[in-house]
């Protein structure tokens, strides 16, 4: 069983490795690639971690060894994302903190051709970014006239490895079946994909590793990345 398990993490680490390689274009809408001037573009900072879009798991591209931004094309419309901050910051001597926050809702409505980032203000120092943390909160800016959209207060509670998976308000986040595609706020719901049978213990070994990593700190990550390696 051992080995058995060993192996599923081997190959579900290969698929982590695999999905590095994607662009940092996400494409969530439906139908043929439409060109920049028919889609909302909407940037998000690696710092945040999306849980919803439009209380819809998306099917993110993973950023683990990427820096910078991801950014994600959307059909015209209005969004509720849903998203935590999350950032590894290195102390003193080898010493490091992982910082999380609760999850915010970032609204943003756009047109074809528009650009939107998500954003906050960033710390300059593990105390800054520790309070940050503790009282999160940003905007959405729209990049060609700069106006800026506050965010609310979303109602879940801060995510870790296991609380989001198995308590809490993040439990049923966490079970949603991913979707690669998600429509508009003001258009007709498009039909929901079947869940899967059961609960979290029903799920497969290489999904449950999947949910798991998605939830790890950075630390977590490399303490695995040292044992996948021993």
């Amino acid at each position: 069983m051992n080995t058995l398990i060993r192996l599923l993490l081997i190959g579900s680490l290969a698929w982590l490795l695999a999905a590095c390689e994607r662009s940092p274009t996400l494409r969530l809408y439906e139908g043929p690639e439409r060109g920049r001037a028919e889609v909302l573009t909407v940037r998000v900072p690696e710092q945040l971690e999306i849980l919803t879009i439009n209380e819809q798991r998306v099917e993110r591209g993973n950023t683990l060894f990427a820096t910078g931004y991801q950014d994600l094309q959307l059909a015209p419309g209005e969004y509720r994302v849903v998203a935590y901050y999350k950032e590894l910051w290195d102390l003193e001597l080898d010493n490091h903190a992982v910082y999380r926050s609760d999850p915010v809702t970032f609204t943003v409505n756009g047109k074809g051709g528009e650009f939107y980032r998500l954003a906050y203000e960033k710390p300059e120092n593990a105390q800054q970014a520790e309070h940050l943390a503790d009282n999160f909160s940003g905007w959405v800016e729209n990049i060609a006239t700069g106006e800026r959209r506050d965010t609310t207060a979303s109602g879940l509670v801060r995510p870790g490895l296991f609380t989001g998976l198995v308590a809490g308000s993040t439990a049923a986040v966490a079970e949603q079946p991913a979707v690669t595609s998600v429509a508009p706020a003001n258009s007709a719901p498009a039909a929901a994909p079947a869940a899967a049978a059961g609960n979290g213990a029903d799920m497969g070994y290489v999904d449950m590793l999947k949910a798991y990593w998605s939830q790890a700190s950075a630390e977590e990550r490399r303490e695995f990345l040292r044992w996948i390696a021993e």
